[in-house]
């Protein structure tokens, strides 16, 4: 890590993700000590960056007013999004992952809907907000120049007045936080830091086993070593994270004939559409034999064609063949003696 300006950590991968001067995203092992992936988004010196807490998938905020998805073993960004017309200032991502908060140079504070990658809610300040934060129960606060704001429900509606105001005369606010399940806003600022009470924000109902406010130290250590044993893989970060425990149910020839099935309706719709030429290519004589138009010919040859989808045919009549001359080994021929009536059958 090297001059960095926002760390962010993911705790079932226990990856410590950073960025700084040099613009690079960096994941290092915390338990090892090795870097697991490093990545250069090529938008500069990034100080904004916030760890989803649904999918672990790293957001970062760049001077260009992009923000970008990354996961750790894969060099691209999973995703890009044009969130402002400045640079990006602050984010803040809710606890169910589902909507981004993001305030840039503009004085605007917008909220989005990560599933679809569009902008639900604005909000103007008076000055750029230089921090967001969202509560466990859905309240957003943001602290620009010496004012800290909080609206309620401003993340499934539009909300026409804050919910809350602070001033402090004299000072600039630098970082706010909601205090987790406790109704408690902390915020630090140039002449210290202070707090204030914001009924509603905690979460009343805690999940002992997800996270207990009141566990012991023993509970704590049993914690960390249970966690540590259910450690993931860094290559489980992805933008869906229930991707790792889905099945196919079909089949391989029922996944074979519906592969069939597509290519026959796609060939049928593309030669309707006059796409299709033929492909047998011959050679012309001299000066009809250019790389140009030898290429014009060809230019359909990466296609499905006829002949593909007949071939296909053949494959799968021959697989539901094979299936039926198999014969079903009877109950009475099973167990301990079967091989005998395996010779038997052989014979």
């Amino acid at each position: 890590h090297i001059e960095p300006t926002a760390l962010g950590f993911l705790p079932y991968h226990f990856l410590l993700a950073s960025t700084g001067m040099t613009g690079r995203l960096v994941y290092q092992d915390i338990t090892e000590g090795k870097v697991v992936g490093e990545h250069k988004p090529g938008y500069g010196p990034t100080h904004v960056l916030e760890v989803s807490p649904y999918n672990a998938v790293v957001h970062m905020g760049h001077a260009n007013g992009v923000v970008t998805l990354w996961s750790p073993q894969q060099s691209l960004p999973l995703a890009k999004m044009l969130c402002h017309k400045g640079p990006v200032q602050a984010m803040a991502i809710d606890s169910t992952g589902k909507h981004v908060a993001t305030s840039g140079l503009d004085g605007r504070v917008k909220v989005w809907d990560i599933r679809m990658f569009r902008s639900l809610h604005e909000y103007t300040t008076l000055r750029p907000a230089q921090s967001l934060d969202i509560s466990q129960r859905g309240l957003l606060a943001a602290g620009w120049g010496p004012n800290v704001t909080v609206w309620k429900d401003a993340l499934t509606t539009q909300a026409t007045d804050p919910y809350m105001r602070r001033q402090l005369p004299g000072s600039t606010i630098s970082d706010l936080k909601f205090v987790p399940y406790d109704d408690v806003l902390g915020y630090g600022h140039s002449a210290g830091i202070s707090s204030m009470v914001v009924p509603g924000a905690g979460e009343p109902n805690f999940d002992a086993f997800v996270a207990n406010p009141f566990e012991t130290r023993k509970q704590r250590q049993e914690s960390e070593v249970k966690s540590l044993l259910d450690k993931l893989a860094p290559d489980t970060v992805q933008l869906d994270p229930m991707f790792i425990g889905r099945i196919d149910p079909r089949s391989y020839s029922q996944r074979q004939h519906n592969r069939l099935v597509d290519a026959r309706d796609e060939y049928s719709k593309n030669k309707a559409d006059g796409k299709y030429v033929d492909n047998n290519v011959k050679n012309k004589m001299k000066g009809r034999n250019s790389t140009a138009k030898r290429f014009n010919r060809k230019r359909q040859s990466n296609v499905v064609d006829l002949k593909k989808v007949l071939e296909m045919e053949k494959l799968e009549r021959e697989m539901r063949e094979t299936d039926t001359k198999r014969r079903k080994v009877p109950e009475q021929e099973q167990g301990a003696l079967s091989k005998f009536y395996a010779e038997r059958r052989n014979e």
